[in-house]
């Protein structure tokens, strides 16, 4: 969605502007709108997603109870930057008189709005740069899927290729997968994007609880494992973890194309009942997974499952809902930037049909997830790093540091000095903490990357 949106039918209740306790207008949109329920089921699909399946080997690189309690805490990090992030957002739509705004416009709003003269003059700077990080961690969690896929079909379907090399089966495999993302990703709207995602919804249950069965029917191994490691394999753990909620920039396109929005952040609303969903899943996921298979659990969990007979409809059944997932990760990217590039593109080749710059356009983008699979054929890289990086900003810098420009003024009326001091320290130390996970997983990621690269 760009810097409008659907259409909006607001009821005769209003809420003060200037009201920081009350930020939504009673309203309901109209137009490409998904009902709440459908709303939880894209919003979980987005995170329930092949990063999922390389929590077990996660938690492998952090040790037993270090990764038991840091699942927690990286849930409660991201739960406290989504909120404060659609809040934040609300806010400014409501402000500006648009239905809504995806992540670079409400960034551009949070500085146009600003009594900051250097935000004013920069705001579409600053658009570009989360724009930039935006695209990044997309680009790269299409990536791991195809990834994912492809890791699977070399599973079930190497030993046909002899005479090929492991790289080679992952090229060839990823490529057969291609044909079909491609596919998935030539649709537009929301409604088929939330089709997608139930669809993608029953075959990860289905794989998921075979995996899991599997695994807790295995000797639980969990009085014998290490219950921390090293600080390396610590952060790489948090990159894996943090990549693991990678639907933090699906959180305003779903609250965009909700037709209800304030049943967004109502206490049984979409996003808590989300982000507990999903927290409880990955911590059980992690926890079974590794406690299961200890030492041996590989970069995902799915090639620990026997490939022959009913378990592998399993790898079958996931490949299924990547494809899907992948499409799911891509709708941002299409949203945020098809209208901009459509404008620019037709302005210069008006004779050129709309249908072909709108296929185009998502085919390129899907061919360069292609490549950056192929050039970085190793989930256990890839997953940190995008993770860490791109997830970490989205998740842990710009929410806090969006939310204190945003509100600054609004809390001079609403909130006492005390409480204000309090608000600040709060989003300032998650600041803090978010640079730190990037800056120390850029350094993790470096060695294991030489690593890997030297032992081929």
């Amino acid at each position: 969605m760009a810097d409008g949106g659907s259409a909006v039918i607001s009821s005769p209740e209003q809420s003060s502007a200037n009201d920081g306790q009350s930020l939504v207008r009673r309203e309901q949109r109209a137009g490409d709108v998904i009902s709440p329920h459908r709303a939880v089921l894209t919003l979980s699909k987005s995170m329930f997603n092949a990063g999922c399946f390389s929590l077990p080997y996660a938690w492998k690189l952090g040790g037993l109870w270090v990764s038991f309690v840091l699942s927690f805490v990286i849930a409660g990090f991201n739960w406290y930057g989504n909120h404060i992030l659609v809040r934040s957002s609300q806010h400014l739509a409501q402000k500006s008189e648009r239905s809504a705004l995806d992540y670079g416009h409400f960034a551009k709003k949070v500085c146009d709005y600003s009594d900051i003269p250097f935000l004013n003059r920069n705001s579409k700077i600053v658009m570009y740069i989360v724009n930039v990080t935006i695209l990044f961690y997309q680009l790269g969690m299409c990536s791991v899927a195809i990834l994912f896929i492809s890791d699977n079909m070399v599973n079930l379907l190497g030993d046909y290729f002899d005479g090929y090399s492991v790289h080679s089966k992952m090229v060839i495999m990823a490529t057969i997968s291609l044909v079909f993302i491609m596919a998935t990703n030539m649709f537009t709207e929301m409604r088929i994007v939330s089709a997608f995602a139930m669809i993608s919804s029953v075959f990860f249950v289905l794989g998921a609880f075979v995996v899991m069965q599997f695994a807790i029917r295995q000797e639980n191994q969990w009085n014998e494992l290490p219950a921390y490691t090293n600080f390396t394999s610590t952060i790489m753990y948090i990159g894996m973890a943090m990549y693991s909620f990678e639907g933090q920039t699906m959180i305003l396109p779903v609250e965009n194309k909700l037709e209800t929005p304030e049943d967004f952040l109502n206490n049984f609303g979409v996003l808590p009942t989300t982000m507990i969903l999903c927290s409880l899943f990955m911590t059980g996921f992690g926890f079974y997974g590794y406690t299961g298979f200890g030492d041996k659990i590989a970069p995902t969990i799915t090639t620990n499952v026997p490939k022959e007979g009913f378990y592998s409809t399993v790898n079958i059944f996931l490949m299924i809902q990547s494809a899907l997932g992948h499409s799911i990760a891509m709708y941002v990217v299409f949203d945020m930037f098809y209208n901009g590039f459509q404008r620019k593109f037709r302005s210069r080749f008006p004779n050129c049909p709309k249908h072909a710059v709108d296929k185009g356009f998502r085919v390129f983008w899907v061919l360069l997830t292609y490549l950056m699979a192929v050039l970085i054929p190793k989930l256990e890289i890839m997953i940190p790093l995008v993770g860490v990086t791109s997830g970490t900003l989205c998740a842990l810098v710009y929410p806090p540091l969006f939310e204190m420009i945003t509100f600054w003024e609004d809390w001079k009326v609403t909130k006492t000095k005390s409480q204000r001091i309090l608000k600040v320290a709060i989003n300032s130390g998650v600041i803090v903490i978010g640079f730190f996970a990037i800056g120390a997983g850029l350094y993790a990621n470096a060695i294991a990357i030489g690593l890997a690269f030297a032992s081929t």
